[in-house]
């Protein structure tokens, strides 16, 4: 019998594109091609790229040269946002087959039937509207946790973001493929679900019937499903009352949510274009605080925006440090050519943007130490999520409220859900003794 060819896919970036990959792996699976974790060796190699920022360009870059060097003979395609974005830039990569804009993954099998080019790499990248919605995966690398993408594209548009360019209008995924969608995969065994989007508050917009990312949890937590629900990212403007109420009430969605502040200063909010001022974040968060037992609220911010004198990173400073945050994700401003903020003056010198992310690193730790203490001696659910290598039984999961913690046990935790008490913090993590 004729031996499969193998593939190889490696992913930068958000959930969504995290989602992406793992559709791309089932649709070539059924293709009759054999995946294999990256690096390989493998025959065809697929980079699904990111463009958020300079870094994960250079990143997507250093994968393509990569997998050309672990196979010269391979098929390499490159496709995602820094595809989609740069595509002229991609074409001069020396060894790329294929550039595949997120219009067309959905083609990808075809082009690795196609083999090697030889010459120009073969592009097709269109002004399309983002990846299809329906290109649906319904398996993930891990055991425990999937994505489920249920939204894609973004209508705003920040000032530092390229992300709209890359990924087009909101769209969502009608309530009864959202479902249906489910359903299969909590038959497949996962036990934690990640509802996920390019702008999930946006969920609903484009459909008939008054939709909206409320509305649609809390049609979830009425089907009473056996499993637990998580949402990704949310703008801090769109998290309304009753969002805040589902979460206050619900047994089936988790009580963590991410949300990306960017700036505590009103001016550079604003130069931002983002709709919300500092005070409106801070009510949000003290309101998410006291309603919701336990919450884990997480925060993204820009450390560096053109025109942040001192005066507005003290604001952002401040702000973090006096809510009920519970970790940050830290990002140094990254020029993005074709956002308006490439052009903005002010830009702040690399050495101070670095001292400042310094800072919130800091912070980030004090934060994360804090929001773990209140929870020790605390009898908690954990699903499983592997094995930790080189540490023979001991296991690492996340609790319903996003805390990541490591225990020792037997055998066969790995996608369960089992209880365990938290006794200590080692660093980004919360240890536990695992109670059968």
């Amino acid at each position: 019998m004729k031996e499969r060819l193998t593939v190889s896919i490696s992913t930068l970036g958000c959930r969504s594109n995290q989602y992406d990959s793992s559709a791309l792996e089932d649709m070539i699976r059924e293709g009759d091609f054999r995946i294999i974790p990256f690096p390989g060796p493998a025959d065809a190699y697929i980079i699904n790229t990111c463009t958020v920022t300079g870094r994960t360009d250079y990143q997507s870059r250093q994968l393509i040269r990569r997998a050309r060097r672990m196979n010269p003979d391979a098929v390499v395609i490159v496709t995602g946002c820094y595809a989609q974005v740069s595509s002229d830039e991609v074409s001069r990569i020396e060894g790329v087959d294929y550039i595949v804009g997120n219009p067309e993954k959905e083609r990808i099998v075809e082009y690795l039937h196609m083999g090697r080019q030889k010459g120009a790499p073969l592009k097709f990248v269109s002004d399309g509207e983002g990846t299809p919605l329906r290109l649906r995966a319904r398996s993930s690398r891990g055991r425990s946790r999937v994505n489920l993408k249920v939204q894609d594209g973004c209508n705003r548009r920040c000032s530092y973001c390229i992300i709209p360019l890359a990924r087009g209008r909101a769209r969502s995924l009608p309530p009864e493929e959202v479902f249906t969608e489910i359903e299969a995969l909590i038959e497949r065994g996962y036990r934690e679900i990640v509802l996920t989007g390019i702008h999930l508050g946006a969920y609903g917009l484009d459909l008939p019937g008054g939709w909206d990312i409320t509305g649609l949890v809390t049609a979830i937590e009425h089907r009473g499903y056996p499993c637990r629900f998580r949402l990704s990212s949310i703008e801090p403007d769109e998290i309304t009352d009753g969002l805040i109420e589902v979460l206050a009430s619900a047994s089936t969605i988790c009580n963590h949510l991410h949300l990306p502040l960017q700036s505590g200063d009103d001016t550079i909010l604003s130069r931002m274009n983002r709709p919300y001022t500092g005070r409106a974040f801070a009510r949000v968060v003290d309101r998410l605080h006291t309603t919701v037992k336990g919450i884990s609220i997480g925060v993204d911010v820009i450390a560096g925006f053109p025109g942040e004198d001192d005066r507005g990173f003290e604001n952002t400073f401040s702000l973090i440090r006096d809510l009920p945050i519970s970790y940050l994700h830290i990002f140094p401003f990254s020029r993005r050519r074709g956002t308006p903020a490439y052009h903005y003056p002010g830009q702040v010198p690399p050495d101070v943007v670095k001292a400042r992310c310094q800072r919130l690193r800091a912070l980030d730790g004090e934060k994360r130490e804090g929001f773990f203490s209140k929870f020790l001696g605390e009898r908690m659910g954990v699903v499983v999520e592997s094995p930790v290598e080189r540490r023979g039984g001991t296991f690492r999961g996340r609790t319903r409220n996003y805390i990541p913690v490591l225990f020792d046990g037997g055998g066969g935790f790995t996608g369960r859900e089992v209880e365990v008490v938290l006794t200590g913090i080692d660093g980004r993590y919360m240890t536990g003794i695992f109670e059968g």
